[in-house]
């Protein structure tokens, strides 16, 4: 019988991913993990018509994800999420963010169904209440996002800091 093909949370881990050894870091017991990208367009309007001539594509946002999941005591968003603490926010590193299939993983292949780059975690929330488990949502901003079939890259002719 074939595996099935239809992502599903039970196959997910999330981690923090090191693009130097390929390999990811599993932390927090997220039980949702969001995202999104968009790119900008922007209707060209001219004279001499009611309607655009044409939309051309200006800009890429940054990647938003968002992570919630169980609070675990001692695994804090600071000490695993990668989290900065205020006082290091002026020398904190970029970190690259996985979505890992473990059913791709345990087959040989290669488990990665989202690999965001170049991310910076934005802030946390947490949630207690009485008669149920504490909450945490985790929020992230990347600069780009791969998924299993596709690498996103600006173009080699781009500009960059230097």
């Amino acid at each position: 019988m074939a595996a099935p093909k239809v992502m599903n949370g039970a196959r997910a881990k999330m981690g923090i991913y090191d693009p130097s050894t390929g390999l990811t870091h599993i932390v927090g017991l997220f039980n949702n993990v969001s995202y999104n990208m968009t790119y900008e367009a922007q209707p060209a309007y001219i004279l001499g018509r009611y309607s655009a001539a044409e939309i051309d594509y200006t800009s890429m946002d940054v990647v938003s994800i968002t992570c919630s999941g169980f609070r675990v005591v001692e695994h804090g968003p600071h000490v695993e999420a990668g989290v900065p603490r205020l006082q290091d926010l002026l020398t904190s590193e970029y970190i690259h963010l996985a979505i890992i299939d473990r059913q791709r993983e345990a087959q040989g292949a290669d488990g990665r169904i989202a690999i965001f780059k170049n991310c910076r975690a934005t802030g946390y929330s947490t949630t207690i209440s009485a008669r149920n488990l504490e909450e945490i949502t985790v929020t992230f901003v990347g600069l780009l996002v791969d998924d299993e079939s596709t690498t996103n890259s600006e173009s080699a002719l781009s500009t960059n800091l230097p």
